[in-house]
């Protein structure tokens, strides 16, 4: 929640996918390449689509790499890429972790989010700090301007279901635009940019008391601020169409926009799974279920 809007100061929070893991393993191999299902080859071939990646190993290698070993990178990833997931930084977490581990070097939490956050600005363009923060974290994250990032923890009933649109999101590009929409009239743009940080606000606060009912209402008000900048499409409209005709409490597009994947609400388990066919018969490319009662603290779990 949030999203775009973090970009100008205002508040947002994320939440890890906990039941998604990216794995990276490295191993010493004759010449340096990557092996991954988005490109498998020389790592001096990295196309400009994984250009974040490439420049991050560049990096990682030039520092670390004092031997001049050569070695094999390959990337197992339950995530998409560019659908407002944050894949791109759960990848780059993942591949700076597996540089200290191979060349046996100590790791701090700052110095993980300084590699992830540089190899973010080359994927996306300005980074918020909040996908990094969000992939190197079990715990909510809340992010606002001059206020130190928070881990939050809620005791909520309900699930959460995640689909695919399968149209490839443009978080750069929807960057850029939103800026230019901001300049041209900052007055008109500024305002739903401030519903959006709002609405962060009140989310976070109705995952806290157990409000669903309330917190899908602010997942649908912030799809509504997300269409009026432009970063709808048809295909994602008709997938929130889907899941709130099945039953959702709220939908929303999630990440950059344009494309990528939408979120929705449900009450129970099996509320989420008729989400979930609705979604899949909808044409999503794929779906995730994920319970809130996880992010539970440990003492409340019982």
């Amino acid at each position: 929640m949030g999203e775009h809007a973090v970009v100008y100061g205002y508040p947002a929070f994320a939440i890890p996918l906990l039941s998604t893991p990216v794995i990276v393993k490295m191993q010493q191999s004759k010449e340096n390449s990557l092996i991954s299902k988005y490109y498998a080859g020389k790592i001096d071939k990295i196309p400009d689509s994984l250009s974040g990646v490439k420049y991050l190993i560049n990096l990682l290698d030039s520092e670390l790499n004092k031997e001049h070993l050569n070695y094999t990178i390959n990337i197992d990833s339950g995530l998409p890429i560019e659908r407002g997931m944050g894949s791109s930084a759960a990848i780059a977490a993942a591949i700076t972790r597996a540089f200290f581990d191979f060349f046996k070097k100590d790791l701090d939490h700052n110095l993980l989010l300084d590699y992830v956050n540089k190899s973010e600005t080359v994927t996306h363009g300005k980074a918020s700090g909040l996908d990094a923060l969000t992939v190197s974290s079990d715990d909510p994250i809340k992010f606002g301007k001059d206020v130190e990032p928070e881990h939050f923890n809620f005791n909520s009933e309900g699930f959460i279901v995640i689909a695919d649109s399968g149209v490839k999101g443009r978080t750069k590009e929807t960057v850029a635009d939103v800026r230019k929409m901001y300049d041209q009239d900052p007055k008109k743009i500024g305002a739903y940019l401030q519903q959006l940080g709002d609405y962060a606000t009140q989310a976070s606060d109705y995952l806290i008391k157990g409000n669903l009912k309330k917190l899908g209402l602010v997942f649908t008000l912030a799809n509504e601020a997300l269409t009026k900048l432009n970063l709808a499409i048809p295909k994602t409209d008709r997938l929130i169409e889907a899941a709130n005709h099945a039953g959702a409490l709220g939908s929303k597009i999630t990440g950059g926009g344009r494309g990528g994947c939408i979120i929705c609400l449900a009450r129970n388990l099996k509320n989420a799974q008729m989400i979930q066919k609705a979604l899949i018969k909808s044409g999503a490319e794929q779906t995730w279920i994920q319970p809130l009662s996880i992010y539970a603290e440990d003492e409340d779990i019982g």
